[in-house]
């Protein structure tokens, strides 16, 4: 007897919690606000080492113009690659200093992958993750995700044109 009373009970206040997900109110998901913002990365310093079988790994200042929602800027890449063969990994930060002073601070992380034909560099694809650190004036507070990708034509330390989406949360 105990243990059907126990069971009714159980059955009956499962029903109830799941009932309340049909009773109460839906509201919809904040919508993120969406920046995009395109670069022409130049290499400013590199130190890049070379290790027989195709390893090639260091770190890269590249600097670009960039724009975004009308408002122009400048950014710089701190980047560190893995490659075995012209592809592998790569990470860094992305500072985004627009004209009227708002700075956005991201982390990247991403992979490379070279479709040159002899193993190089070149003719690269692009693409990672984004985090969104923090931010300045337009991005005071800002937190968010989001992703990037590009191509780079010729061997590495040559521009790189690469596209960031992220979503932004204030």
């Amino acid at each position: 007897m105990i243990k059907t009373t126990l069971r009714t009970g159980l059955i009956a206040a499962i029903l109830a919690v799941l009932s309340l997900g049909f009773i109460a109110p839906v509201q919809a998901a904040p919508k993120g606000e969406k920046v995009v913002f395109a670069t022409r990365w130049t290499s400013e310093t590199t130190t890049l080492n070379t290790l027989p079988g195709g390893y090639l790994y260091g770190w890269n200042k590249l600097n670009s113009g960039t724009k975004i929602g009308g408002q122009s800027g400048k950014a710089q890449f701190l980047g560190v690659v893995n490659y075995l063969n012209g592809s592998g990994t790569f990470g860094g930060f992305v500072t985004v200093t627009l004209d009227n002073g708002s700075i956005l601070g991201l982390a990247v992380d991403g992979q490379a992958l070279s479709l040159a034909q002899t193993g190089g560099t070149a003719d690269t694809r692009f693409g990672g993750s984004v985090m969104v650190i923090s931010g300045t004036g337009d991005f005071k507070d800002a937190q968010g995700i989001g992703t990037m990708a590009g191509t780079r034509a010729a061997a590495i330390g040559s521009a790189v044109a690469m596209k960031f989406n992220l979503t932004l949360k204030k």
